[in-house]
């Protein structure tokens, strides 16, 4: 029961984060893929809700095909981290496992052995180790924001290899609480703080905190009411209290996400001079910012830099396909997700990282930011 009860928690924590990245995800490459991967396992939660009241044969083969697919999803999530590839043979791991278990599924989904359970959970707890072994290379390689947004992530995923193992009763038979749901929930806590531009793994474990927090005040109230409460008992009601605190703990972030910013717009307003040095230190978004000039544009046709500087602030969504390229093009180059024009003449533009899911108020942040540093300029 206390299973059951868990993982319709996480199904709609689920839902509620797969909304919030929504927006972001029309115009973000990360949280595109962030929501491709709560969709699989949202789909994973709700299948699972449904076994008891759905015919044996579809819901495994349902169950199945789905949970083969989550490593893929997630690869592709922590490319668009690591800004770069992963291996090929990574790739062809995660498409082969994700087409082969698919395929068993299918076609022998009805009796899925015990070996066969074992096996699926083998090849995710190898490809959740070959991604975080991947995130680890590449956070050296990345600025500031795009480091604390992988560093999130990598630190969920890591929580989530032995969460997500006693979901196999072959593997483990007499675990007291089954822990996808929750390792579903930790994923989901670790990337909420991302959708904010706030994401660190402090912010994580102090999230978790709260969560375990919350299911020990459960087990006081449950041993008060019941003082023969065993050890089992203790850990499914923690287990629950946790799930409940972190589901109300994503709510109060999404209620308040449209209302917040990075803080960069209190910080540009405590700025003491007008000169641009100043404003660029008033907060890390700016400070760890990059000058593009000289050199660095000459590579590109005088008309589509001129197309560019027609802009005042550029991402790589824009209308123009000539200028669109450049900026592209530029972005990846200097790892950023945003250009401030800085002068026209000469060309000179301010590269900046904000996080891979910055959103509709940070552009706002940054478009005012731009109006005063290229007045300063």
């Amino acid at each position: 029961m206390i299973d059951t009860i868990i993982l319709g928690i996480a199904l709609v924590a689920l839902l509620i984060a797969r909304q919030g990245v929504a927006v972001a995800a029309a115009r973000s490459a990360v949280a595109a893929r962030l929501r491709a991967l709560y969709t699989l396992t949202a789909m994973l939660a709700g299948l699972r809700l449904l076994t008891p009241v759905v015919p044996a044969t579809p819901i495994v083969v349902a169950l199945m095909t789905v949970a083969a697919w989550l490593p893929f999803a997630a690869l592709r999530l922590v490319e668009e981290l690591c800004r770069r590839h992963a291996r090929r043979s990574v790739k062809l791991l995660a498409l082969g496992g994700g087409l082969g278990f698919s395929a068993l599924a299918v076609t022998l989904g009805v009796v899925w052995s015990a070996a066969a359970l074992l096996a699926l959970a083998g090849f995710q707890a190898m490809m959740l180790v070959l991604m975080i072994a991947q995130m680890a290379r590449a956070r050296r390689d990345l600025r500031p924001a795009e480091r604390r947004t992988l560093d999130s992530f990598l630190l969920a995923l890591a929580l989530t290899i032995p969460l997500a193992l006693t979901d196999f009763t072959a593997l483990l038979p007499d675990a007291p609480v089954r822990g996808g749901a929750i390792a579903a929930l930790v994923m989901v806590l670790g990337s909420s703080r991302l959708a904010e531009d706030r994401g660190t793994p402090l912010g994580l474990v102090a999230d978790l905190m709260v969560a375990i927090g919350a299911g020990g005040v459960l087990v006081a109230i449950g041993r008060a009411v019941l003082p023969d409460v065993d050890l089992a008992s203790g850990l499914r009601l923690t287990a629950a209290g946790g799930a409940l605190a972190a589901l109300l703990l994503l709510i109060e972030r999404t209620r308040d996400l449209a209302g917040q910013g990075s803080g960069l717009t209190a910080a540009l307003a405590r700025v003491a001079g007008d000169d641009m040095g100043a404003i660029l230190s008033a907060h890390p978004l700016l400070d760890h910012a990059r000058i593009i000039e000289g050199d660095a544009l000459a590579a590109y046709p005088p008309a589509s830099v001129a197309r560019l500087l027609d802009h005042r602030v550029v991402r790589g969504d824009l209308a123009d396909a000539e200028a669109r390229d450049a900026a592209c093009d530029l972005l990846l180059a200097t790892q950023a997700t945003h250009l401030i024009r800085l002068s026209r003449d000469p060309p000179r533009l301010l590269a900046v990282a904000a996080g891979g899911l910055a959103g509709r108020s940070l552009d706002d942040e940054i478009a005012l930011a731009a109006r005063l540093i290229e007045r300063a300029a």
